[in-house]
């Protein structure tokens, strides 16, 4: 199986989602620059520019290196930024992030970032310390 999903090519929802979310803090810096605000790019708030300058591109990074913890990261992401469109008003980015978390439930993606094995987890787990 690791062969099958190493060779699949990257699907294009997960592509623009990738992008978006690298591209995110360009897009910040972008609307404050133009003291516009758009979905909540160009909020003043230190929570926003922390969100969009340092975790959405921490996200996209690992959707891009297909880290294992990609997809579980993705959707505390989404979820955060649907309850952010609910403080902002902003229907529009809580039906994007919606969109996106049910796109992640279709096979394709869920094919190229499936979710955590708990056996590994658990795995992580039993390791013993090793001796210093």
């Amino acid at each position: 199986m690791e062969s099958e999903t190493a060779e699949m090519p990257r699907p294009v929802g997960l592509r623009v989602l990738t992008v978006a979310l690298l591209a995110s803090p360009a897009l910040h810096a972008l609307a404050l620059f133009l003291h516009t605000h758009w979905l909540n790019f160009g909020s003043h708030h230190p929570w926003d520019s922390f969100v969009y300058f340092i975790i959405a591109p921490m996200v996209g990074w690992l959707m891009l290196r297909r880290h294992e913890r990609a997809r579980f990261s993705v959707y505390v992401f989404l979820s955060c930024e649907i309850l952010r469109a609910t403080r902002i008003h902003s229907w529009l980015l809580g039906l994007l992030s919606a969109g996106a978390i049910l796109y992640l439930q279709l096979p394709a993606p869920r094919r190229f970032h499936p979710s955590v094995d708990p056996r590994r987890v658990m795995a992580r787990f039993r390791r013993k310390p090793q001796p210093l």
